[in-house]
């Protein structure tokens, strides 16, 4: 009989998949902060989603499960792994309650040779180049920290290639990992936190520090104060417009937290994320190309101006856009 490996592994992903079941509920998970404030309302309200994780979500979910456990595996037998998958909550007077599950604590005085003596009885069923990765992780701490560690927060997200020269580009992480990684700062009361980004197509690093306290602070209070306002007076949100100025690079971009809603079709009318991405980037990608010639001082065409229009229309000022980006 013929058999096939991707078949199994294919059912033993589907088999894994649990529903879950909505409750109402008044306190905020940490890893939603940043996001759309209407799914918020939406999930927090139980109200069940038009538009729930596909199958290839829950694959590309686990995916970065993978990755974490590997960089658990690694930081336990480099003998500085401290504490992992920890609940933690924290609450401002008169505002719900935050609560997330950190990924890692690092730090403190491993024996260094103990942890390579490990590493080199233990390391046989995985990939060489861990490993070695390993082998040279502890080698480096014990040369540059011989009296050990002091202790961080390490949170470990797995993305594209795409995302990952995003964020080396910018030299930051997203607003929503860094509200999420202060969180679980500001419940402990520790000092300072890594976000680890992965790139899931080639294996590369990016740490982006979070400290304590820190600027962000403001956005995480802001967005607890805003959705403890929605949830008080059972006001649902307003919905998220479909394309958005990404500030730091000067361009638009479609809506994430719109493409990613879990209810596309209730609030948007969208069928699923394809249909979202072919009616709305071809817009954006269209105001760009426009944002370029008025750079480049090119004479506009009768389709530049209707896409200036267009920018207008959905409630932005090409004007002060052209002016931040010639600064």
């Amino acid at each position: 009989m013929n058999w096939s490996f991707y078949q199994i592994w294919n059912a033993s992903l589907e088999e894994g998949k649990t529903e879950k079941i909505l409750m109402p509920r008044r306190k905020i998970w940490a890893s939603e902060m940043g996001g759309s404030y209407v799914d918020r309302f939406l999930k927090m309200t139980a109200v069940t989603p038009s538009n729930p994780p596909n199958f290839r979500s829950l694959r590309k979910f686990e995916a970065g499960n993978i990755w974490e456990t590997i960089v658990g595996y690694v930081l336990d037998r480099a003998g500085i792994l401290q504490r992992r998958q920890e609940w933690l909550s924290y609450q401002y007077p008169n505002l719900l309650p935050v609560t997330g599950k950190l990924d890692f604590v690092a730090g403190g005085k491993p024996d260094y040779d103990k942890a390579i003596d490990t590493i080199n009885r233990e390391f046989k069923w995985l990939p060489e180049f861990i490993s070695r990765a390993t082998r040279n992780i502890v080698s480096g701490l014990k040369e540059q920290f011989p009296d050990g560690l002091s202790h961080i927060i390490l949170e470990i997200k797995s993305c594209s290639s795409f995302m990952f020269e995003r964020y080396e580009k910018q030299n930051t992480a997203s607003l929503q990992h860094k509200m999420q990684l202060f969180h679980y700062l500001k419940a402990t009361g520790m000092e300072e936190g890594h976000i680890v980004y992965i790139s899931k197509d080639d294996a590369r690093l990016l740490e982006i520090a979070i400290l304590n306290p820190s600027v962000i602070e403001e956005t995480y209070h802001n967005d607890i104060k805003i959705m403890t306002e929605y949830l008080t007076n059972n006001e649902p949100p307003p919905l998220e417009k479909p394309i958005v100025l990404d500030n730091l690079l000067g361009n638009f971009s479609a809506n994430w937290k719109v493409g990613y809603s879990s209810y596309l079709t209730m609030l948007y009318g969208l069928e699923n994320q394809k249909e979202f991405d072919y009616k709305y980037k071809p817009v954006a990608e269209r105001w760009n190309r426009v944002l370029g010639r008025i750079i480049d001082k090119k004479e506009m065409t009768e389709n530049n101006k209707t896409a200036i229009e267009e920018m207008k229309q959905a409630g932005f000022e090409p004007d002060k856009i052209i002016s931040l980006l010639n600064k």
